[in-house]
């Protein structure tokens, strides 16, 4: 897949991150978003642009429409707080880089904090694609997306989702979705769930073995499947310290995670963790870009996960515990 089908896919779906229930449609769509590993039972690549581009925009549309969701995003860590000082990772050592943070992590605002809700505010990338009915040509839609979640243990809650101003590729397309605008998202979005009405996802014991068996899937997607793992987790539950030291060990042993230690980003200074996408078992040739996390280098909370500075697909900017949805 060429990085150009591949940004295609990532910009427009709304369903990556998104919370969902074991054996959901959606979650199987999220995973196959990001699975580009070759494999023998699958039929050889269409040679043509037309056929790659028409595939892409299929998923895309599909998604959307199974899901009909925007993704959660990643935040912009709280700035220094009292502890260790801050990790000076070295380029490339990913053992020594990350385990350095998990053994001296300070604590987050809400470490020790209380309450019936998981509190996660998030922003993220959404948008749409469409093949414009009898012209060989493609109408595309992007927007930003705001949520706040908030997580009970008995799956109550409420979600609240503001789309920002949408950003059209062209005038042809902005003319396309001006005569169909039930593709695009809802300006603001607002619901309320009971209890029983969703499955909150388990968060794996804070050992380094629990996290590699519950993130790191499929594993025939190579390493980049386990910077996505823990992008997930992320998108839906709240880690204390525990686990987040967990989660830094796991990705230390993970094989083709590389660490570039302390890196200036348009967030700001944090650990930038990376990993080429498509090295699983089955490589997937040509460059097809990498993975990337964001972590805080003093707490280890992830600031943001996408394809690196600049091109982040999800950023955090509040997390906590609170006893109101609201």
């Amino acid at each position: 897949m060429s990085k150009q089908v591949r940004a295609l896919l990532e910009n427009a779906d709304p369903a990556r991150g998104v919370v969902v229930g074991h054996g959901d449609a959606e979650a199987v769509l999220r995973r196959a978003a990001t699975d580009i590993t070759s494999y023998e039972a699958v039929p050889p690549r269409r040679t043509t642009r037309r056929a790659v581009l028409a595939v892409a925009v299929a998923a895309v549309a599909v998604v959307a429409g199974a899901a009909g969701l925007t993704l959660p995003g990643h935040r912009p860590a709280p700035g220094p707080m009292p502890g260790p000082p801050a990790v000076q990772g070295s380029s490339g050592t990913a053992p020594n880089c990350l385990a350095a943070l998990a053994d001296h992590l300070a604590p987050a605002p809400y470490d020790g904090g209380t309450g019936r809700y998981e509190y996660l505010h998030t922003r993220s990338r959404g948008g749409f694609t469409s093949e414009v009915p009898g012209k060989s040509t493609f109408a595309s839609a992007a927007w930003e997306v705001e949520v706040k979640l908030w997580n009970a243990a008995d799956g109550s809650g409420r979600r609240v989702a503001d789309r920002g101003p949408v950003q059209y590729r062209d005038e042809a397309s902005r003319t396309f979705f001006a005569a169909h605008p039930k593709m695009l998202r809802a300006a603001h979005e607002d619901r309320t769930f009971a209890a029983g009405e969703r499955e909150l996802r388990p968060v794996p014991k804070a050992e380094p073995a629990a996290m590699a068996e519950q993130l790191y899937q499929p594993r025939e997607n190579g390493p980049s499947a386990a910077l996505a793992g823990v992008a997930d987790l992320n998108a839906t539950r709240i880690l204390d310290a525990a686990h987040r030291a967990a989660v830094l060990r796991f990705l230390a042993t993970t094989d083709g995670v590389t660490c570039a230690g302390e890196t200036q980003t348009d967030l700001g200074t944090g650990l930038l963790v990376t990993t080429p996408i498509g090295q699983g078992p089955h490589p997937s040739p040509g460059d097809n870009g990498s993975e990337a996390l964001l972590f805080d280098t003093r707490t280890g909370e992830l600031m943001a996960s996408g394809t690196g500075p600049g091109r982040w697909a999800t950023v955090y900017l509040d997390r906590g515990y609170t006893d109101q949805t609201g």
